[in-house]
């Protein structure tokens, strides 16, 4: 059954991938469409949920209980989980909205939501594939985890500042909230999670935890309908290197730019 489970998704990718290869390849990265958007999305969401089921990390999660009498039984185990919910709760729901500019894009909780079950639950698969993969190291479950760790912390910022915030999500950032997502929500979100895992192996947990911390920030940044009318106005802004990255948008004073009521002294202009 997880065979054709998993056939199924990977023959929507390549159709996904067929179709968008033909018709819009040469698109212009420059224009948000929410169309394109939603079909780049949905290729990595099948390469993803294909990838999980080749390094057996999706026969994890199906086959193994969510968790044990004897982890409901241990005080540490219960604390360190709602503690691991907690913290995706507010680093997601509170400290990534809050610093991430809307610009003039429509609330749509369902569409934004959906969007970010997809996209938390493939990339929820694709960590644990890459913990899967580093556990068949010579070295203890420790090293492999630190292994997983350096992995995603490099892999991460790399691909959301290269493809994903030109290419999938729309402008949600600027310079200073990066880093603020990045120190206060990406990266101990890897080592807190990681550490969980490896301390309980509870993957259906791991994942859930990524769905959540997606759900929150597409719910956030509120991302379009694929039907949405593409975006009028261009904030988007990356550099001139060999290989562009995304810079986020850059107001000229964000004191006062309207977009960017998070920051540090802001008053609305006269």
């Amino acid at each position: 059954m997880l065979e054709i489970f998993v056939g199924l998704i990977a023959l929507a990718g390549l159709t996904i991938a067929v179709i968008y290869n033909t018709r819009y390849r040469n698109h212009p990265w420059d224009i948000y469409y929410p169309r394109l958007a939603w079909m780049r999305g949905g290729m990595y969401f099948c390469a993803c949920y294909t990838l999980s089921y080749l390094s057996g990390a999706m026969e994890l999660i199906v086959s193994s209980p969510v968790f044990t009498a004897e982890q409901l039984a241990n005080p540490n185990w219960v604390i360190f989980t709602l503690g691991v919910g907690a913290f995706i709760l507010v680093a997601y729901a509170g400290v990534w909205s809050y610093f991430t500019p809307v610009f003039e894009r429509q609330k749509n909780v369902f569409v934004s939501a959906l969007f970010g079950m997809l996209w938390g639950s493939s990339s929820g698969q694709l960590f644990l594939s890459v913990w899967v993969a580093a556990g068949h190291l010579p070295m203890p479950a420790w090293g492999a985890s630190v292994v997983a760790f350096l992995v995603l912390a490099a892999y991460q910022p790399n691909w959301h500042n290269i493809y994903w915030d030109h290419y999938i999500a729309p402008e949600h950032d600027t310079p200073m909230t990066q880093v603020i997502k990045a120190t206060c929500c990406h990266i101990p979100n890897l080592a807190l999670l990681l550490t969980y895992l490896t301390l309980y192996e509870n993957y259906l947990i791991f994942v859930m935890a990524q769905v959540v911390a997606c759900t929150s920030a597409a719910i956030g940044m509120r991302f379009p309908p694929p039907w949405a009318a593409p975006s009028k106005l261009n904030y988007a802004v990356r550099t001139d290197a060999r290989i562009p990255r995304c810079t986020g948008y850059i107001p000229a004073d964000p004191k006062s730019d309207p977009y960017t009521p998070f920051y540090p002294g802001w008053r609305p202009a006269d």
